[in-house]
């Protein structure tokens, strides 16, 4: 598989959307542009041939991120990376938990969180994994992590006391600086959390927190991206309560940390709203950022959406794209024809 436009394709990225075909009952790579023969348009070009992945026929199916043409997929039990230009495949093996001291072998645990990057400084593939475990619906849950190396084909334990990822199924942490970021929270009792933004860095491989800007909370979902090359914070309300949902109005509060890692930098750029659900589709999540001036989101129905920030338009357009609906999700990918299984020759890769 190779992309059409491949002059274009050089200096532009691509959109590479996953989804879910109910009726199929198939996980489906979709790739598109829009740039049309070196001009920019409106519209999502397909630039290359749909890719199946007809063993995954199960709901969840995330994209973890993508990397020098590597993207990394996985349903939070198996993780796979993949070179969709070479049709490679490599799935990565899987380690029993170790539960850590003092928790017993019958906690329950689950991944909270995944992230995939590339390791300037070793020239390593790496993978983390965040790992949610509690010994009952009563008891708090403690949460560790472990990292896999793609030059050892194996994972090893960090040590760190991290929160809790929340809403680990949405798009991939946002990447800026060389860390990775995912709206957390910290649950010291019951009666007490604290939520923050977690931040991990490939290299130094070390976990950091930041602060939320100061956002009303109640019945709204937080979610991060890139925009214009900084960190931005979305909130928007969930699309409910859904008795009304032609007359319900939506609204979605964008905020940029113009210097990273300072509180006191965070500015509301962006306020879209009310978006009525009689008028246009109702959001149902953020998915990334598509431009600098432009956001892809998922309706309510599972279609895919842009909005654009440009002069505050908040000019929507819905594509002709859509999967069952929480299985939309995209990230933007830059196609490689290295082949990774050359250089990790005693690693079992699959054709797709």
């Amino acid at each position: 598989m190779h992309l059409n436009h491949a002059k274009d394709y050089n200096d532009h990225r691509v959109v590479l959307i996953k989804r879910f075909i109910k009726d199929g009952k198939k996980t489906v790579l979709s790739f598109h542009s829009h740039h049309n023969g070196g001009e920019e348009d409106e519209t999502l070009h397909v630039v290359a041939p749909n890719l199946e992945l007809p063993w995954w026929d199960r709901y969840w199916v995330g994209l973890i991120g993508a990397c020098n043409g590597i993207v990394c997929i996985s349903d939070f039990y198996d993780i796979y990376l993949c070179n969709p230009a070479r049709h490679e495949l490599l799935k990565l093996p899987v380690r029993p938990f170790v539960y850590p001291d003092g928790c017993s072998k019958g906690s329950v645990f689950t991944t909270n969180g995944l992230a995939f990057g590339f390791d300037p400084s070793s020239g390593d593939y790496k993978v983390l994994r965040i790992i949610s475990f509690s010994a009952g619906s009563f008891c708090l849950p403690s949460v560790t992590a472990e990292i896999y190396n793609l030059s050892t084909n194996s994972w090893r334990n960090l040590d760190a006391d991290l929160p809790k990822i929340e809403h680990p199924h949405p798009c991939f942490p946002a990447l800026i600086h060389g860390s990775y970021h995912w709206c957390a929270a910290s649950t010291k009792s019951r009666l007490s959390v604290s939520r923050m933004i977690l931040s991990f860095n490939i290299c130094t491989e070390a976990f950091g927190e930041m602060e939320f800007p100061c956002y009303t909370a109640d019945d709204t979902r937080p979610s991060l991206v890139v925009l214009d090359d900084s960190l931005a914070f979305i909130s928007f309300k969930n699309p409910y309560p859904q008795r009304l949902p032609s007359i319900y109005e939506q609204f979605i509060d964008i905020w940029v940390m113009v210097e990273y890692g300072i509180k006191e930098s965070w500015m509301k750029k962006f306020s879209l709203g009310p978006l009525v659900g009689m008028n246009g589709p109702l959001i149902h999540e953020p998915l990334c950022s598509w431009t600098n001036d432009k956001l892809l989101l998922q309706s309510e129905d599972g279609y895919l959406i842009s909005c654009s920030l440009k002069n505050h338009s908040q000019e929507t357009r819905k594509f002709d794209i859509c999967g069952q609906r929480d299985t939309l999700k995209v990230i933007i990918y830059q196609e490689s024809l290295v082949s990774l299984s050359k250089r990790h020759e005693g690693l079992s890769w699959w054709k797709i």
